[in-house]
């Protein structure tokens, strides 16, 4: 799990990171060479769309690690014990569901794309093959996740974060007042 968390997100978050900052700079290009030259890149807002699409489903895969979809929590966080355990099970087992069926469904719709974007001219089954790709990824992050998915206890790389913030700041006090002694 360690593995996962130190080099496979960092390699989706610097792919996301790269998309945006490629995006930023098409955007810019674009309103340039629309405003000052009058000349725009004809495929640009085609290409921007596409690149949405991807950062939403490559994001996606960073939230279910995370575990910071939006869930209705609020039962199975007041249960105590197994009571919990059953809960969060019968969620986590309807996500995989959901998940695999989402990735059967749109393998088969993606494998009768034959044509291109109008404009860039991008195949189409390349650009939704993000769809299954990234389920499959969200589908093994619950399943290697899967013990912290049925007790509730998901903790988030930004919880982890606070609290090692948390942490440095106490130490810091204490630091503080045996300077002070």
């Amino acid at each position: 799990m360690e593995a996962i968390r130190r080099y496979f997100l960092p390699v989706i978050r610097l792919f996301l990171g790269l998309l945006l900052i490629a995006s930023v700079f098409l955007i810019v290009a674009n309103a340039t060479g629309r405003y000052v030259f009058l000349a725009p890149i004809i495929w640009a807002e085609e290409v921007l769309g596409y690149v949405l699409v991807w950062t939403v489903y490559l994001g996606s895969i960073l939230v279910t690690w995370d575990g910071g979809h939006l869930k209705m929590d609020l039962l199975s966080r007041t249960l105590p014990g197994i009571s919990r355990t059953i809960v969060n099970s019968i969620s986590v087992s309807v996500f995989i569901f959901i998940g695999g069926l989402i990735v059967y469904q749109s393998w088969f719709a993606i494998a009768d794309l034959t044509h291109v974007s109008q404009v860039a001219e991008i195949p189409m089954n390349w650009l939704h093959a993000i769809i299954p790709a990234s389920f499959v990824v969200i589908v093994c992050c619950i399943l290697i996740r899967f013990r912290d998915n049925l007790t509730g206890a998901l903790e988030s790389e930004a919880d982890r974060v606070e609290a090692l913030r948390e942490a440095a700041a106490a130490a810091e006090l204490a630091a503080q007042r045996a300077s002070k002694d």
